[in-house]
């Protein structure tokens, strides 16, 4: 007797057979390149040396400093904000963070602000000035684009004087963007209200000579006082209350507080130091650079990756 299939069971077994070949489909699609998502273009990093990148038309360009060697992994990044009056090229001969950058595999970039003698508005946005937040934080964009190939989650910032207290707005503004912070002799008198998106670890250097943005600030209101910008950032990073100190380098006294979540607040009284960048393009014995270096190198942006 020869079986033959009823017509209903023809028709469960051919919908069963093309269930099956779907599922194979979805489990192995088809190997056709034109089929597969194309790559993400591979970042090339730029040559060695002084670089110029335009980030904005209207300003100077921004010097980057590339050091030698064929990195494996993106580099970290170092803005370094000259004082007012300073262009890029000025800070770079003034801290010798170049130097550095070539020992340590690290690049830097100088930004000048707007204006024929520069100046960062470290006040915020104000009618007929401009948004130099914004402007950075394009720089950042850009640097951690293909002119660069910095790696966002280590990117740091420093600056001297108007630099500094610019580095300091950017640590209220784009505590996205930042690894860490670290102003040096900054002018504080004029920052609006810091409200960061995040906290960061923040050293802060001043010169405890400094007749130009003093340490105790500037009568009769005092505006700008060292103590006070300090003391808010270890609120804002929820630090201990009792700092260590060291004197690990001659005529410097160093505060350190530990603060939530791995951050840190460090205050560097230079006693013998005007108003500057402490040490200037020397890496010893009291070095802004080297100490600025150690510290924004030392930590990451868990926002970036």
């Amino acid at each position: 007797m020869t079986l033959r299939p009823t017509a209903p069971l023809v028709a469960a077994t051919i919908g069963l057979l093309a269930a099956a070949i779907a599922a194979l489909v979805l489990q192995h699609p088809s190997s056709n390149a034109a089929d597969q998502p194309a790559p993400a273009p591979r970042c090339m990093p730029p040559a060695a040396g002084d670089q110029e990148v335009t980030v904005d038309a209207n300003r100077a360009a921004v010097v980057l400093h590339v050091p030698p060697g064929s990195p494996t992994a993106r580099r970290s990044l170092v803005l370094v904000l000259p004082g007012a009056g300073m262009t890029g090229r000025d800070m770079a001969a003034y801290t010798g963070y170049s130097r550095l950058a070539d020992a340590r595999g690290f690049l830097v970039a100088y930004p000048t602000a707007s204006g024929g003698r520069p100046f960062w508005n470290v006040s915020g946005r104000q009618a007929g000035k401009p948004d130099d937040v914004a402007y950075l934080r394009r720089v950042i964009a850009t640097l951690t684009g293909a002119p660069g190939c910095a790696d966002p989650a280590r990117v740091g910032i420093t600056g001297v004087s108007n630099g500094g207290g610019m580095a300091a707005l950017m640590a209220c503004r784009a505590a996205d963007l930042l690894a860490a912070a670290a102003p040096v002799a900054g002018g504080y008198s004029t920052l609006p209200s810091c409200t960061p998106q995040r906290s960061l670890p923040i050293p802060e250097i001043p010169g405890l000579r400094d007749e130009v943005v003093p340490y105790d600030g500037k009568a009769p209101d005092y505006a700008g006082a060292v103590g006070p910008y300090v003391r808010a950032w270890r609120a804002r990073d929820r630090c201990g209350p009792r700092p260590t100190r060291s004197t690990s380098v001659p005529g410097v006294l160093e505060l350190r507080w530990r603060c939530a979540d791995g951050r840190v607040v460090v205050h560097d009284r230079v006693f013998d130091a005007e108003h500057g960048w402490p040490g200037e393009r020397s890496l010893r014995p009291f070095s802004s650079t080297l100490r600025t270096w150690r510290f924004l190198s030392a930590f990451r942006n868990e926002l970036q990756g």
